[in-house]
């Protein structure tokens, strides 16, 4: 309950109280408050009664309809609210009344929009399509999403004659459409995310639209996320689609075959499609990012893809367990910064000509457990910076090529069934992170490891002899270590001060 001095205040500011399924009582009262700040609140259940009272509110994020008049979607009549709004529990938007007499197509203020459903019933469908038609949202709208959408097939609204300024647009969990609505000719849509859209089977021309002309002009960015029935996604021939569109994310989309040809597309991800949508890929050539993640097939299509893509920088290959090997036209990818090979259970190799990646500064392989080695090309990387190596079973020692990259800062050993490291190690003049966990072969650290002086933060985890060894002050290898600033044993940390003193920390 709030007291009498809080009736002036004008900014109440309770976001990301996560916990909080209902807002202090007594708000109504706060005549003079013009920002409730709620954002992050998202476990609240109801609004307070009457809030339509608190005639000075411009700043109300969330609003969430209730049963009683004094919580129903009128009490948003009379203010004139700016930014953000997101209005849940539409189901319980009883009349189409209600919806006009909030008048959101007068108000200018909002430029985000959210409506969202919880609960759907029968009578939901006939009273959501009234609600909706009656609640058209003011064309200076910036941003729409709709979640948990009830019906069918789109509103006409949902339109660029309607909507002009739009430019980000989010569909959510609207699972009983069957088609997607008609957003091609919006002539400032930057974003679209779709997800959730599990009765669509295929995108074609209803999401284009039916008029000639360029579509998607400003279109930057297009996610494709949880269509579990969608099979193709069909090209319009003879027209130019997605000019702009630089990003594309397809994900959990099991049955997808195709995608249109994007040659302004730079970054593109993949997971979990049908392997035909990599052959519907590979003309692409300006991507400098490419993720491909949960297929199961042998990728026969990425080899063409990378020759395409001279250009590419960042380069992720995960959970495809048929993988046996890496294109060789990997080498010709002289861009390339980081490459990252993940969970790829039948991976054997990776391919020499690894050294002809010039521009490499991160290379992560993890979880390939029938890779037996890594190339002794790798001498050849001189701009490595980061190397992990995790859970890489089969791989019994280090490549004697590591020894010549003098650019090494972090180096990750992680479950190998190494004996020893090598003694060479000191030719990594400017390493700072070195991390040894689960190496239980390893029962000793080499000699040269008191010339690293660069090296800053030693972590040697589930190694038990090695941790043994390495006990500050008692263990033989405790004088290889000491001039490092951090060393973590186990759980413990230990980190010392500049003037020497050591604080142990768990």
């Amino acid at each position: 309950m709030f007291c009498y001095h809080a009736s002036k205040l004008e900014v109440l500011d309770l976001s990301d109280c996560g916990e909080h399924v209902e807002l202090p009582t007594g708000l109504n009262k706060l005549f003079n408050l013009r920002h409730l700040l709620i954002d992050g609140c998202n476990r609240l259940t109801h609004m307070p009664e009457h809030i339509g009272k608190m005639l000075k509110l411009q700043t109300l994020p969330m609003f969430i309809v209730g049963t009683e008049s004094s919580k129903s979607l009128t009490q948003l009549q009379r203010l004139h609210l700016k930014g953000e709004l997101h209005i849940k529990q539409m189901e319980h938007v009883k009349h189409a009344t209600e919806a006009k007499l909030v008048n959101l197509r007068g108000k200018s203020q909002p430029y985000s929009l959210s409506l969202s459903w919880k609960h759907y019933h029968e009578f939901c469908e006939l009273n959501s399509k009234l609600v909706l038609e009656s609640i058209v949202p003011p064309q200076s709208l910036k941003s729409l999403c709709i979640e948990e959408y009830p019906l069918i097939c789109f509103l006409r609204w949902i339109g660029a004659g309607k909507l002009p300024n739009l430019t980000k647009m989010v569909l959510i969990n609207c699972r009983r459409c069957e088609c997607l609505p008609t957003l091609g000719k919006f002539q400032f849509l930057k974003t679209i995310h779709l997800q959730g859209m599990h009765s669509v089977i295929n995108i074609g021309r209803e999401f284009n639209g039916e008029c000639s002309g360029i579509k998607f002009q400003l279109l930057q960015e297009l996610s494709i996320i949880d269509f579990p029935n969608l099979k193709f996604w069909w090209s319009m021939n003879g027209e130019e689609e997605f000019p702009s569109l630089v990003k594309l994310t397809i994900r959990r989309c099991p049955k997808l075959k195709s995608m249109p040809e994007i040659q302004s597309l730079q970054h593109l991800e993949l997971q979990n499609c049908d392997e035909m949508i990599l052959f519907s890929a590979r003309n692409t050539s300006c991507l400098t990012t490419l993720v491909i993640d949960q297929f199961i097939g042998q990728l026969v299509h990425l080899e063409s893809i990378l020759q395409n893509n001279a250009s590419l920088t960042s380069l992720t290959i995960s959970s495809c367990p048929n993988l046996l090997s890496i294109p060789s036209t990997l080498g010709c990818l002289t861009a390339l910064k980081t490459l990252i090979i993940r969970w790829c259970e039948g991976l054997i190799i990776i391919p020499e000509d690894l050294h002809e990646l010039s521009s490499l500064e991160c290379l992560e392989t993890s979880e390939c457990p029938n890779l037996v080695a890594l190339p002794e090309g790798i001498q050849g990387l001189h701009k490595l910076r980061s190397l992990s190596v995790e859970n890489c079973n089969n791989i019994s020692s280090l490549p004697t090529g590591l020894q010549h990259l003098t650019s090494l800062e972090h180096l990750v050993i992680i479950c190998l069934d190494l004996k020893a490291l090598p003694g060479w190690i000191d030719n990594l003049s400017f390493l700072q992170s070195l991390v040894i966990s689960e190496c239980h072969g390893i029962k000793s650290l080499p000699e040269g490891l008191r010339n690293l002086s660069n090296l800053q933060h030693l972590s040697i985890r589930e190694c038990s002899a090695l941790e043994e060894e390495c006990r500050e002050g008692v263990g033989s290898d405790w004088p290889k270590i000491a001039h490092i600033p951090q060393t973590m044993l186990g759980i413990s940390s230990l980190r010392r001060c500049p003037h020497g003193a050591a604080q142990l920390s768990y």
